[in-house]
């Protein structure tokens, strides 16, 4: 029987081309070893980080390992680019990320209000005066 997602049968042993997955034998292992630790039980609760050069398979066995582990496994896959935007804050960026993840949707409510302005007052100060800098 193979294990679904990281081509691995069942003693954990990398198959040469399976499921999609080439090549990356020692990782796949790896990434095997730390799915059934994580099935068992022994390390629930906890983040894997992967590093490492651009294009050598780390969002694929991440999407593996998220395969294997089912469909109530949150996964989201994060670029570097997109927690060192300049458009948000690293604590935005990464908490958008774990609300994706576990599905949390932010609802913002708004009132419309449709009609004509007739007139537009504006309040000043009882002095008049404006400070101006």
């Amino acid at each position: 029987m193979e294990r679904v997602g990281l081509g691995l049968d069942d003693s954990l042993e990398p198959r040469t081309t399976s499921q999609g997955m080439v090549g990356q034998l020692k990782a796949r292992k790896a990434a095997g070893v730390i799915l059934k630790m994580i099935q068992e039980g022994k390390i629930a609760g906890r983040a894997i980080l992967m590093a490492g050069p651009p294009s050598t398979g780390k969002t694929a066995i991440a999407m593996g390992m998220a395969q294997a582990l089912g469909p109530d496994v949150p996964f989201t896959m994060l670029a570097a680019s997109e927690i060192f935007s300049l458009e948000m804050s690293k604590t935005e960026a990464l908490m958008q990320a774990f609300r994706r993840s576990i599905g949390v949707r932010i609802k913002e409510e708004s009132e419309i209000i449709e009609g004509e302005v007739v007139e537009i007052q504006i309040d000043r100060s009882v002095t008049g005066v404006s400070w101006m800098f």
